[in-house]
C-alpha cells in the first residue's frame, strides 16, 4: 500500500534497503560517497535523500521548500484539480479528488473510491497539471529547468514571471550523477 500510493515524503526507509544498497554503490561511486551512504540515517525517503544531498554538499546555499509541509500547503493558492493525503488501510495515501470523492488509481479505468472524509488545504497537493502554478503561489521562482516530460504539460502561459530552461537529455539516468568533484 505504501509502495504504491503513499505521498514520497511519508514512504518509510526499509530497513534492509541501506545495506543491501550499500553493497552496491562501490561499482559506481568513490569510496567517499559510499561511507556517506552508511552513515546516512532518516525514517523516510525524502529526509535520507534530503541528508544525503547535504552530505554530498549539493545543497550549499540552497532554501529548501518541501510542498508536504503545511505552512507551504496554507501559504499555496487554491487549485481545482488535487490529490489529498487521506488515511487508507492503516496507511497516509495520495487520492485523487474526483466528481467529489477521493480516489485511488488501480490501473487502466479502475479505481477505488475511499470513504468519504473532511479534508483542509494541508491535506491537498496538485495535479501534475495545477503543480507550476500551485508551487509558483508560494515560490516566486525566476527560473524554471524543465525536463522533457515537463515540457509537453507545463502551461508556461500560467507563470510568464519564470524563464525557462530545458534541461538537457541525460544518457542513461540510471547512471546520471555519479562523479563529484570537490
Amino acid at each position: 500500500m505504501q509502495r504504491k500510493y503513499s505521498p514520497l515524503y511519508l514512504k518509510r526507509v526499509r530497513a534492509d534497503w541501506q545495506a543491501k544498497t550499500t553493497l552496491q554503490l562501490p561499482a559506481y561511486v568513490d569510496p567517499k560517497w559510499v561511507q556517506a551512504f552508511e552513515q546516512t540515517t532518516a525514517p523516510t525517503v525524502s529526509e535520507f535523500c534530503l541528508e544525503m544531498y547535504r552530505r554530498m554538499g549539493l545543497l550549499e546555499g540552497v532554501r529548501i521548500a518541501r510542498s508536504s509541509d503545511v505552512a507551504f500547503r496554507r501559504a499555496a493558492c487554491d487549485v481545482t484539480d488535487f490529490f489529498v493525503d487521506a488515511p487508507f488501510e492503516g496507511e497516509i495515501v495520495r487520492a485523487r479528488f474526483l466528481n467529489g470523492e477521493l480516489k485511488l488509481h488501480k490501473g487502466g479505468d479502475s479505481y477505488e473510491t475511499l470513504a468519504p472524509m473532511n479534508f483542509a488545504k494541508e491535506h491537498i497537493s496538485p495535479t501534475r497539471d495545477t503543480r507550476l502554478r500551485w508551487m509558483q503561489s508560494v515560490l516566486h521562482c525566476t527560473h524554471y529547468v524543465a525536463g522533457a516530460s515537463e515540457q509537453a504539460y507545463l502551461s508556461r502561459e500560467e507563470a510568464p514571471e519564470i524563464t525557462y530552461i530545458n534541461r538537457d537529455p541525460i544518457d542513461r539516468p540510471d547512471e546520471a550523477y555519479t562523479d563529484i568533484t570537490n
